[in-house]
């Protein structure tokens, strides 16, 4: 079936299945906004992988968050992630979901079409999987699960994706501006964590992607990011797991005494909390530069799609920019031999690293500018 869900605004109990990364969820916040606004009747049960837990528990817009864990032998386990989250699934399981919702456009990896299918919903919506050539071919067969699909124009931002899903299950969006919830903790030890820079201008630094063709060469970047810092007066905060410890070692050798290497020592909501404190972000196509979008700093991006590329790649920024006004991307002119020129398809950084670093410093700065003309 593929008419639009008549009766969301009748709803009892409905299920949001997200089992994505942590920019994905942050992308969807506009669509859980929405969804709470048009049903404000209704007990909104939230999934997502444990790895986004600590920016999912605080969401007011949802009443419970459970995020899946395997059990031994087999099978999944959903544990609560916020105060009663398994009691309050369990008990929607029990009288039956009215609704099971999977904002999840491309090719499902974590098994959020499974956990749909088996929620026992009256109706199960989603994305159809014939939205991408990979979705097709990796979750063929999967359009069964759902009662109700939607197959939308490709190359729309993710954003507008979700809530073109809000609109086919009968909601209306309210507003589409991402957004995170922080608390005074966060917020306090953020604030400790960068107790060395207290009263200076802060730069904030993310050099870490989900796969290394899209992470700009560590040189290259900390050339940049010494370029912009020195330019600034800033100091710099880096920000990452410990796999990015080399490229923040890398950036305080370029700025001697001026670097608060954070990685690994924090999780996504203080990694956000002290984003919030800094002048502005330079990042990867990854989720801090969605986080940086959420708490309102302007935000840089080395991507490696190129100009010209494939606007429904999952690659593409036409998909995946930080969703805010102050976003800057920065991207090869072409695609390099032999990528094809959808997009990037090497194993390592390949046509990322055509970026000229000068042009990148020279653009940053403009960004970073345009900033502080902008603040009162």
């Amino acid at each position: 079936m593929t008419d639009a869900v008549p009766y969301l605004s009748s709803a009892r109990r409905i299920l949001v299945v997200k089992l994505d990364e942590a920019g994905d969820f942050v992308l969807a916040t506009p669509f859980l906004r929405g969804l709470r606004a048009s049903a404000p009747q209704a007990r909104i049960v939230l999934a997502v992988r444990p790895a986004v837990a600590d920016l999912a528990e605080t969401c007011p817009h949802v009443d419970a968050v459970v995020a899946p864990h395997p059990k031994p032998g087999g099978g999944i386990d959903l544990r609560g992630v916020t105060p009663g989250g398994a009691a309050a699934f369990a008990e929607a399981f029990r009288a039956g979901f009215d609704l099971t919702l999977v904002p999840r456009y491309d090719f499902d990896r974590h098994g959020a079409t499974a956990l749909a299918a088996n929620s026992r919903a009256r109706a199960v919506v989603g994305f159809s999987e014939t939205v991408t050539p990979w979705k097709a071919s990796g979750n063929a067969g999967f359009d069964r699960a759902y009662t109700h699909r939607l197959t939308p124009p490709p190359g729309r931002h993710e954003v507008e994706q979700n809530l073109a899903l809000l609109r086919f299950a009968g909601g209306v969006p309210d507003g589409d501006g991402v957004e995170l919830h922080l608390t005074a903790e966060d917020r306090a030890e953020a604030a400790r964590r960068l107790a060395d820079a207290a009263g200076e201008r802060i730069i904030a630094v993310a050099p870490g992607a989900a796969a290394s063709r899209r992470e700009y060469p560590p040189e290259r970047l900390a050339a940049v990011v010494a370029v912009v810092a020195v330019a600034l007066g800033a100091r710099v905060a880096v920000l990452g797991t410990e796999l990015e410890r080399a490229a923040a070692e890398r950036i305080a050798a370029a700025l001697p005494g001026r670097v608060t290497d954070l990685t690994g020592r924090t999780g996504l909501r203080l990694a956000a909390a002290v984003i919030e404190r800094t002048a502005g972000l330079i990042a990867m196509d990854s989720a801090p530069a969605h986080l940086g979008a959420a708490v309102g700093v302007p935000v840089a991006v080395f991507s490696c799609h190129p100009e010209g590329g494939e606007p429904n790649h999952f690659h593409a920024p036409e998909r995946f920019r930080p969703w805010c006004a102050r976003a800057l991307v920065l991207r090869p002119a072409a695609a390099l031999a032999p990528c094809p020129p959808e997009s990037c398809t090497a194993a390592e950084a390949h046509c990322i690293a055509s970026i000229p670093p000068e042009l990148a410093a020279a653009r940053i700065l403009a960004l970073f500018g345009e900033s502080d003309s902008a603040s009162p």
